[in-house]
């Protein structure tokens, strides 16, 4: 799965030919982005070339052909084992260019990245807020969710198709505020997705999903913070937190009645096997079920037992396969389209035989995500984050589960404990 080999195999350069996958000692001082990757044309043979190479590594398991034999000299004449460094000038120049604009592009993708992270602590850090006022002061915690629910809905109600990021793990922890924030943007994701996409509803999905655990404030904290299975007694006091949670907030008579119908049925199933009522969610209103959809989700990414916890793409498996009778059916098909076949933080192998995280995915395309690629060549704090189809030309062959990784690849990916997304509706890079 590592780019590393047993042995390596070394050519002559005039024996490159498209189809063989080819391995730089560096990656500066060369035109192309990573220093691992198949030959795909002549003029990067003709790159190479100009760079006055005399011989170069290749992996023959992940070429498609085997070298060109070696050149035999012209009668009288030597066969040069090197090409001068000048004779494809014109080719290497213009490809060196295209890797600065490339590089100055991920450079921003990168600070794009940086921007949202400051921006989900900021976020969270409201969520926080909310959660520590809403026993003294319901009220004011409900204005404090109204106020993080605008400005997460203005992300989505912008004309631009929001980016999903993936967030690290550096901004995260295993409070139930990034829980809310998570359900939150999962939330709206999907209300989009949808068309539940009015300014009042998407305002009212979003405040809701900010406070759709805020009756866990009235419980333990030994409850909330235990990292092993609860017993019998302590899960029926966990179930109790949606009427906490609307008792905690009768007092506040502002609060839209779609909001408090999330706080109370947000863990309420379509064939009524949820409480605390066990009704059947198909009679409530349809912005409580986006939010269970968003709220499932995360707990299955993000599990009290975090060994439990399931990559994003086994989480939408499981949600579709084995409890979609659980859900508004059309609304979950609309959350696993919204989210694509391979969410951020998922672990891919390419068809290449590269391996990579995703980063953030665009919903105009949701195919081709941007993903963080392991180069050992590369030093990880400098690692691209480049788009699988403009900067690859590549495919994903299959999902890998971190644990499976070698721990170079485990170490430069760092795939998250703790699975977080955060949007914005930046231009596209």
């Amino acid at each position: 799965m590592a780019d590393a080999s047993p042995a390596r195999h070394r050519i002559r350069i005039d024996q490159v030919r498209v189809g063989l996958h080819i391995r730089l000692d560096s990656w500066l001082g060369h035109p192309f982005l990573l220093s691992s990757f198949k030959i795909k044309d002549e003029k990067q043979i003709a790159a190479l070339k100009s760079m006055g190479l005399s011989e170069i590594e290749y992996l023959p398991e992940k070429s498609d052909t085997r070298p060109a034999p070696i050149p035999q000299p012209e009668a009288g004449t030597e066969l040069a084992g090197e090409t001068a460094p000048d004779q494809e000038a014109p080719e290497l120049e213009e490809m060196m260019r295209e890797k600065k604009a490339r590089i100055e592009t991920l450079n921003l993708e990168r600070e794009r990245i940086r921007a949202a992270e400051r921006k989900y602590v900021k976020t969270a850090n409201g969520v926080k807020n909310v959660m520590r006022q809403a026993n003294n002061n319901p009220g004011h915690a409900a204005q404090m969710a109204g106020e993080v629910a605008d400005e997460l809905a203005e992300v989505f109600l912008a004309e631009q198709n929001p980016y999903i990021h993936l967030m690290g793990d550096n901004v995260a922890d295993e409070s139930a505020y990034f829980h809310s924030l998570n359900v939150t943007v999962l939330s709206l994701i999907l209300a989009r997705a949808i068309g539940l996409d009015d300014p009042q509803t998407m305002r009212d999905i979003a405040q809701g999903a900010v406070l759709h655990d805020v009756g866990k404030a009235m419980l333990p904290t030994q409850i909330l913070l235990k990292d092993e299975d609860l017993t019998a007694a302590e899960t029926k006091l966990l179930q109790m937190h949606p009427g906490y949670g609307i008792k905690l907030m009768q007092s506040v008579p502002t609060l839209p009645g779609r909001v408090r119908e999330i706080i109370l049925f947000h863990h309420e199933m379509v064939d009524a096997s949820g409480y605390p009522k066990g009704i059947k969610a198909d009679t409530v209103d349809q912005a409580v079920r986006v939010v269970t959809i968003a709220n499932a989700y995360d707990n299955l990414c993000n599990q009290r037992v975090a060994k439990r916890s399931k990559t994003p793409s086994e989480a939408l498996s499981h949600m579709y396969k084995n409890d979609s009778a659980k859900y508004d059916r059309a609304a979950l098909s609309a959350f696993i389209k919204a989210l694509g076949i391979y969410p951020p933080g998922t672990v891919v192998k390419l068809s290449s035989g590269k391996v990579g995280i995703v980063m953030s995915v665009d919903s105009d395309d949701l195919l081709h995500p941007n993903l963080m690629i392991y180069d050992p060549a590369i030093p990880k704090d400098a690692a691209a984050v480049v788009n699988l189809k403009r900067d690859l030309d590549d495919s994903i062959e299959r999902t890998l589960r971190p644990a499976v990784l070698p721990d170079p690849i485990h170490d430069y990916l760092s795939p998250r404990k703790r699975i977080c997304y955060f949007v914005d509706s930046a231009g596209r890079s």
